[in-house]
């Protein structure tokens, strides 16, 4: 930190998500300031600082931009191809880090920035949002709570409709994402099934498809598995996956950007069955809700959450319904900062819960290309 005591912030892939989650956080927090801001594009000083704020200077090279900038700490905020030795160089020169998901392209990268955050002391984050929706942590407080009885389901699902009016991007390319849907969407829904039950994955069977679009003949889609040689370069844009936790608890699991959402846009969806009831959590962007259904019960019970807004209880969808948290302390970067601030090690999600998803990835990825049941982390 300065002299002035601000946690000074590189940011690696300035983007729009950089500009919607991750720079309101920084802009609140009184105690820090962006240093460094680090694109393919080359950006004028005027520009990066109007922007960033006066003390950001541009780069267009990482390396350069961590050697000469005054870094605290960096966001990484790049394809996912660049998440490895982004954040290997930056924890390299004892720099925090808080990374964008999937953390790397596979697990033994992952795990190598695990480790290396670990051996340093240093804060390496996973910026998986979502645990932060207060629903959320309800469904996890009633889980552990009892609410349930012993869980021996669960299901999930996490769909976009994005992937069926344009092209995914480099999302959608094997070399630069690793995963499609699985690594974008996908790594979200492995992390919220795993906070929610407080259980870890054990095993997976797996089933891709990839949508082929015949260019000739008024954009016709074929949808082939993910294997299937016509796919090519391309990368998987719909993932259905069952899986048996380490407490024996079932799950199955879908995640999509070709599944048509309206104007809802996204969903998000867990669902707890267990020997006492059930509960059902479920977030868009009309808001986020929490119910639950207990043995006997003849009715659900909708379970008030704070800091939440329930569908139907505005006129117009937004995008904050559906993240919660963002413009507040609970925001993911904005407690990274202040644990560089105070000195706190111990944040989450951290890069073991990014390792963590990573592995159920590489366990999915290969389930579906093998046709068979996968040990996680075998």
């Amino acid at each position: 930190m300065n002299e002035a005591g601000k946690v000074r912030v590189g940011i690696i892939g300035p983007s729009w998500w950089v500009d919607y989650w991750h720079l309101p956080a920084i802009q609140n927090h009184p105690n820090a300031i962006i240093t460094g801001v680090c694109g393919e594009r080359p950006r004028g000083a005027a520009e990066v600082k109007a922007k960033y704020g006066a003390a950001a200077e541009p780069y267009t090279d990482m390396e350069q931009m961590l050697d000469r900038a005054p870094l605290d700490g960096v966001i990484v905020c790049t394809p996912n191809d660049l998440h490895y030795p982004a954040t290997m160089a930056a924890l390299r020169r004892g720099l925090h880090v808080t990374c964008e998901k999937p953390v790397a392209l596979n697990a033994a990268q992952a795990r190598e920035m695990m480790e290396t955050a670990q051996a340093k002391g240093l804060i390496g984050m996973t910026n998986f949002p979502y645990r932060g929706n207060p629903a959320v942590q309800a469904l996890r407080r009633l889980v552990a709570e009892g609410y349930v009885g012993t869980p021996l389901h669960m299901h999930g699902l996490y769909h976009g409709g994005f992937g069926l009016g344009r092209p995914p991007g480099w999302r959608g390319l094997r070399e630069r994402s690793g995963a499609g849907i699985l690594g974008d969407l996908g790594s979200h829904l492995i992390d919220l099934a795993r906070f929610a039950s407080g259980d870890e994955f054990q095993a997976v069977c797996a089933s891709s498809l990839t949508v082929l679009w015949d260019q000739n003949a008024d954009r016709q889609p074929t949808p082939v598995p993910t294997e299937d040689p016509r796919v090519g370069p391309r990368n998987d844009d719909a993932c259905a996956f069952l899986a048996e936790f380490a407490s024996g608890m079932q799950g199955v699991f879908h995640t999509s950007w070709v599944a048509y959402q309206g104007a809802l846009r996204q969903r998000q969806e867990i669902e707890v069955y267990g020997t006492e009831g059930r509960l059902h959590w479920t977030a868009t962007f009309a808001g986020t809700l929490l119910r639950g259904l207990k043995v006997g019960a003849p009715h659900w019970e909708t379970i008030p959450v704070e800091g939440t807004v329930q569908p139907g209880q505005m006129p117009e969808e937004n995008e904050d319904y559906f993240r919660p948290g963002r413009l507040d302390a609970t925001n993911t970067t904005y407690r990274w900062i202040e644990a560089i601030r105070t000195g706190q090690r111990a944040i989450s999600p951290d890069l073991e819960d990014g390792w963590r998803s990573q592995q159920v990835i590489d366990a999915v990825l290969r389930a579906s290309a093998e046709r068979r049941w996968v040990a996680v982390g075998g």
